[in-house]
């Protein structure tokens, strides 16, 4: 079974949130014709177990982790033809490679930081393409460090290292709009201390505007934290109702009272707060 989609439609926090959750296990491929930025095709592959990422590359052949290992200079000569015979038997080759000694915890970290998170983060950089999940791909355990993160947490890692926010700011929440927490007990993410304490104020009563005066953070920078914390699950934002609504309800009520109809500027809800609100009833329901 495949998924496929627009990373226009569907943005990549979105995209991991949704094989988080439901524990996928397959490939997903990110294919940019031409990147924008560069101007030339972009191509990666990301493999997940039951919702985390196990390896990342932009190769099929089985040989990106080898290449990365040789490029680090970690395995003596005497030791290639251990190397060659994992890759031809598609074994683990992190978790084989330590267990023959030739290999450190320490420097499986190393490569998992470099196959991986550095390869995901620089995903999130990019603005047009197309995505597709393929649950019937076997994984490639010659790419596997035998390390893993969950796909959420591989989100916030990379969020966090975003420079430009260009391509997520439609998505990211209203300055007018208050957090709701929805976690239940304490997080098991990891979060930073910004992450820390805007989650300590999702209390479904304190703006986006007011959490900004209170930490004195600049106001687009909370949205950009609240944004993590939404896409991660741990809070949902919740419209200000009173936004875009007459100021002198009383007025209008009194109008409606003496069977007339209120005026319509002092009365009507915008746009932007009417598609915000649906958003949000159809994400609860």
């Amino acid at each position: 079974m495949a998924i496929t989609g627009s990373l226009s439609e569907f943005s990549l926090p979105e995209i991991f949130q949704f094989l988080d959750q439901g524990q996928k296990t397959g490939m997903l491929t990110i294919r940019d014709p031409q990147d924008l930025r560069t101007g030339k095709p972009f191509l990666r592959y990301i493999w997940l177990l039951n919702g985390r990422v196990v390896a990342a590359g932009d190769r099929l052949d089985k040989k990106g982790l080898a290449q990365l290992i040789e490029q680090r200079g970690l395995v003596k000569d005497g030791d290639r033809h251990e190397l060659e015979r994992l890759i031809s038997e598609n074994s683990h080759l992190g978790l084989n490679l330590k267990s023959l000694g030739i290999l450190q915890p320490d420097q499986l970290k190393l490569l998992f930081s470099v196959q991986v998170l550095r390869q995901v983060c620089a995903l999130f950089q990019v603005e047009t393409g197309q995505f597709r999940f393929d649950a019937s791909v076997e994984l490639p355990k010659a790419e596997m460090t035998g390390l893993s993160l969950p796909a959420t947490e591989t989100t916030l890692m990379g969020l966090r290292s975003l420079k430009d926010w260009k391509i997520l700011q439609s998505k990211l929440p209203e300055t007018s709009s208050t957090l709701f927490k929805i976690m239940i007990g304490e997080s098991q993410l990891r979060l930073d201390a910004s992450e820390s304490q805007l989650l300590k104020l999702a209390d479904g009563n304190t703006s986006l505007k007011k959490m900004a005066e209170q930490l004195e953070i600049p106001i687009q920078k909370v949205q950009q934290i609240a944004f993590r914390l939404i896409v991660v699950g741990l809070v949902e934002e919740v419209p200000d109702i009173d936004r875009g609504m007459s100021s002198n309800n009383d007025d209008a009520i009194a109008g409606v009272d003496n069977g007339q109809l209120p005026n319509t500027e002092r009365t009507e809800i915008s746009n932007a707060f009417l598609q915000s609100l649906v958003g949000f009833l159809q994400h609860k329901a």
